[in-house]
């Protein structure tokens, strides 16, 4: 319906699926492992923007569409949403309407006139509905997912678009700034039967930006007044939660079987899940939980209680003014929409097809980690079926993959390896290396001394040496040997190449490092590569794996400087 308020800067998204665990609708699709937001399912509470450590969800900047409207002398009023002390505390607050008229604003006011406004037409008069409507991410949620409920809600507009028409009563011709700390106030803005109430709407990041690019400093400002048009009350409450109810005068201790107030994703979910017969009650939904004041704008520089205390401090200090305006009845009535997305249903059978390509059919690996974002290995199954997951999302799945590749790798490699451990018995031997010295596993678990001259194993357990290298003969054939040490694991891993058919002299010798860099080199780069698709998602296997690589290449590369 509206524009894209919150997207995903694919440039910083990276692999890490917190996004899709703290989508309280799941409203993320993974794309080649980027976190793309889909916008018809997204109820723009702003979480994701919360969450995302590498700041890859963002809140669409509307400062230039703001600045545009101060061009050819217009009229331009602020509406400031009611959390701002929660936002700039104790002095500061005071200072910000002289801020924002440095900035050019003819009149600086507050939205809390027209959250008043609202609860007097919610709450005093008499509809149908029990829901309020303040919160445009409560509206958005009950028309893509409850419409069943809609009936319950009040069909009243939110305090924004109240504002923007009583501001317009008075100045016909002046265009209205909402600043505040909610995403899903662009997209309110932007519905049908709100536009034109308020021009633009900015969030508390978007100001401190345009403050700073303006060298504005709250600071060093003097201290100033809203411009008050018309009665506030205890509406400056209204960010917290039950701060609507107490605007009305109605008791809201939780004692009453009648009245509720709740906040938080999870409290508004369950209060849509039940029986929709809410007659004869009132009840006031905040999406974010503790209300506005941890709306997604809000920066982290300060602890949610110290924010409610701020903005109690702000709202017990402000007075009405003396004279008021007369406020001319707006139409602030609001119609709602079923706007749900069917879902598709899926059988047993496709789901079973997913469990299989991911190695899952065994209910013994279907974990229900949660690593990749989803509850379980059922509802990341459906979700791959609509085409909002990828089945490399599994971690453990991927693991298995990347040891699968590893263990392949080390069956295809010429050369032959084996790894012993820190007391000298054979834990892994490659194909390769079985056929040159004409054994098998059954070996494995004894020391390598049964099998071969241990010298350079021995070398390194001592800790003198790192790596070792040697020409050596056993079983009738000479073979060239690479030692190097995993101190880490407590490992040592020996590679060996078989040059029973060649003349040792320098020449040759030079054939077979080549050869045996060139092996090494094809390892390092089938793990490299494999390595940068899973992303951080690698075990140590893939790791061990380069380690060993890149150690064969390293006994060569100083000979090959030479050479050159």
């Amino acid at each position: 319906m509206q524009g894209n308020v919150i997207y995903t800067i694919t440039a910083n998204c990276q692999d890490c699926y917190r996004c899709i665990r703290n989508c309280p609708v799941a409203a993320i699709r993974i794309t080649g492992g980027q976190a793309i937001i889909v916008q018809e399912l997204c109820v723009k509470c702003g979480n994701c923007v919360r969450e995302c450590p590498q700041r890859a969800k963002t809140i669409r900047s509307d400062l230039d569409k703001a600045k545009a409207l101060f061009n050819g002398g217009a009229k331009v009023v602020a509406s400031v949403a009611p959390s701002f002390p929660a936002m700039y505390p104790g002095p500061l607050a005071l200072k910000l309407p002289t801020a924002l008229r440095i900035l050019g604003f003819s009149h600086v006011t507050e939205t809390a006139e027209g959250a008043k406004y609202v609860t007097e037409k919610s709450l005093g008069e008499d509809y149908n509905g029990a829901v309020c409507t303040a919160c445009p991410v409560v509206v958005n949620y009950v028309e893509k997912y409850r419409p069943e409920f809609i009936h319950t809600l009040i069909p009243v507009a939110g305090p924004i678009i109240a504002h923007g028409r009583l501001l317009k009563s008075l100045f016909p011709e002046a265009k209205v700034i909402f600043i505040g700390p909610c995403a899903a106030k662009k997209d309110e803005i932007e519905r049908p039967e709100n536009r034109g109430a308020v021009d633009a709407a900015l969030t508390f990041g978007e100001l401190s930006e345009w403050l700073r690019s303006q060298r504005v400093d709250l600071d060093e400002c003097e201290e100033g007044s809203f411009d008050s048009f018309f009665e506030v009350g205890e509406a400056r409450l209204f960010p917290i939660q039950g701060g609507m109810l107490k605007t009305a005068g109605i008791l809201n201790d939780g004692l009453e079987p009648e009245v509720f107030h709740l906040s938080g994703a999870s409290e508004v979910m369950e209060l849509f899940s039940g029986s929709s017969n809410f007659m004869g009650k009132r009840i006031e939904p905040l999406f974010c939980r503790d209300g506005c004041i941890a709306g997604p704008s809000f920066e982290s520089g300060s602890t949610i209680f110290e924010r409610r205390a701020n903005l109690i401090n702000y709202a017990r200090l402000s007075h009405e003014p003396e004279e008021l305006r007369n406020r001319e009845a707006v139409d602030v009535e609001h119609d709602f929409l079923n706007e749900k997305q069917e879902a598709q249903l899926y059988t047993e059978e496709q789901i079973t097809r997913v469990f299989e390509r991911t190695g899952k059919t065994d209910p013994v690996y279907q974990l229900n980690c949660g690593a990749c974002g989803y509850d379980s290995c059922r509802e990341n199954a459906l979700a791959v079926l609509r085409g909002m997951a990828e089945p490399e999302m599994c971690i453990p799945y991927m693991r298995r993959l990347a040891q699968q590749r590893t263990d392949r790798i080390m069956e295809t490699i010429p050369n032959g390896i084996v790894v012993v451990d820190s007391d000298l018995n054979m834990v892994k031997m490659n194909p390769a290396f079985m056929k040159m010295f004409m054994c098998n596993n059954g070996l494995l678990g004894r020391r390598v001394s049964y099998l071969l001259n241990a010298e350079g194993f021995e070398r390194l357990q001592t800790g003198d040496e790192e790596q070792y290298e040697s020409i050596k003969s056993k079983y009738g054939i000479r073979y060239h040997e690479i030692l190097y040490a995993l101190r880490d694991e407590g490992q040592y891993v020996g590679i060996y190449s078989d040059i029973s058919k060649l003349k040792y002299d320098t020449n040759q010798l030079d054939v077979i490092q080549t050869q045996t860099l060139q092996h090494a080199r094809e390892f390092l780069e089938h793990q490299v590569t494999f390595a940068q698709e899973m992303a951080h998602f690698l075990g140590k296997s893939t790791a061990k794996s380069e380690e060993i690589a890149k150690r064969i290449i390293s006994l060569y590369s100083v000979e090959e400087e030479e050479k050159a």
